[in-house]
């Protein structure tokens, strides 16, 4: 999954001369066999702009050389995700598998092209799935494009784990010098009550471990989430799931419970569900900010700027606290990708304003471009 941290180290690469490469892929089927094909042909585009540009051919071999070792790597290809982002040009190259699928394009110029992953860091997009059955514990990175496994650590693989043995034994069933008896010391006994003699119910034992078992869950899952503290939808069976609520500690990060049982689903539809639990969070959010801008704007507050000027600066200052783009400004324009030395200043403005909210904690949205005043591209909610 794509991160902030992922953004970030994209944009303190500042290569002359820096490749961004876009391209959709495919998870399985016969269209995995396109994946080559589109990024050799992308990269021949690539090849001759940089030679447009006075690049060397021994310059330009070496510069693409990560990307074109890809092209026959099969393993490469039959484990992909949505949409493939590479950039060229640092001392090490990135590349992303992204459940975001992308419009082919190549940007070249000094630094490198983000827009097209930001709403994958859209406020409105990132959560955990979580699932339990007695069999597993899974955990996943998702958005509303898709959703990617994690490791979970110290978290039990499955219930057995924590049940220590497979069948339930009474006490009364254990050799003679082992089995409790009652009627206290002057009886040769213990002094212990009739429960504890008859030991666990069946039903009892078995509950007593499940718990066990969601708490160790739970457990991982809050260590996980205090360095990633997005919202997480558990699936599970009803059972495991009131469980889970009690004894948990996530408080409201745990937005909702779909009572389901994960391992009757593939990850499409697990995903599918998830996804539609977390919508009406995600509207609401989204909704709310909105509003606040309109409110402000409305009034005439300098709190809403309008426009990428004033957006520019005040992301640069680290006053924006909610930013709002439009959803025209990931529309693929085909012949403005010159990169930041060819006169696209605008795109590049708009990149640095995201990554700059984001750097200072605040919140990105991309809403629908309706929902902006005056035609604008881009709006945000200042701090101050």
């Amino acid at each position: 999954m794509f991160t902030k941290s992922d953004l970030f180290a994209l944009m303190n690469a500042t290569p002359d001369m820096g490749v961004s490469i876009f391209m959709p892929t495919h998870v399985r089927g016969a269209e995995i066999r396109q994946g080559p094909i589109r990024l050799k042909n992308l990269l021949s585009e690539a090849r001759d702009r940089l030679a447009a540009r006075g690049m060397r051919g021994a310059e330009i071999d070496a510069l693409l050389k990560p990307a074109t070792a890809r092209m026959d790597d099969y393993s490469f290809w039959q484990h992909q995700n949505e949409g493939l982002a590479l950039f060229l040009g640092a001392e090490a190259p990135y590349e992303y598998r992204v459940p975001l699928s992308f419009d082919e394009r190549v940007v070249i110029g000094s630094g490198f092209h983000v827009k097209p992953l930001l709403p994958l860091l859209a406020a409105d997009g990132a959560f955990h799935v979580l699932t339990i059955t007695a069999e597993r514990v899974r955990l996943y990175d998702a958005s509303r494009f898709g959703m990617h496994r994690v490791d979970l650590d110290d978290a039990p693989d499955d219930l057995a784990e924590v049940m220590g043995r497979a069948d339930y034994e009474n006490p009364l069933q254990g050799p003679p010098a082992t089995r409790p008896r009652a009627g206290g010391p002057a009886a040769g006994g213990q002094t212990i009550s009739k429960s504890e003699v008859m030991g666990d119910s069946p039903e009892d034992w078995r509950k007593d471990r499940l718990v066990e078992y969601i708490r160790r869950v739970a457990s991982a899952v809050e260590d996980r989430l205090a360095s990633d503290a997005v919202p997480v939808v558990l699936v599970a069976d009803a059972e495991t799931g009131g469980h889970f609520r009690k004894h948990s500690a996530l408080g409201p990060l745990l937005a909702e419970v779909v009572e389901r049982n994960p391992g009757s689903m593939d990850d499409d539809a697990l995903h599918a569900a998830a996804y539609e639990a977390m919508r009406p969070h995600f509207e609401a959010g989204r909704q709310e900010a909105v509003d606040r801008f309109a409110s402000l704007h409305g009034s005439g507050d300098a709190r809403a700027a309008v426009g990428l000027d004033g957006v520019s600066d005040a992301a640069a200052e680290g006053r924006i606290d909610t930013l709002l783009m439009a959803e025209d400004v990931f529309s693929h324009q085909p012949g403005t990708e010159t990169g930041a030395d060819g006169g696209d200043a605008m795109r590049d403005r708009l990149d640095e304003a995201a990554v700059g909210t984001l750097q200072q904690g605040g919140t990105l949205y991309i809403v629908p471009n309706a929902d902006l005043p005056e035609n604008a591209s881009v709006a945000a909610i200042l701090r101050y």
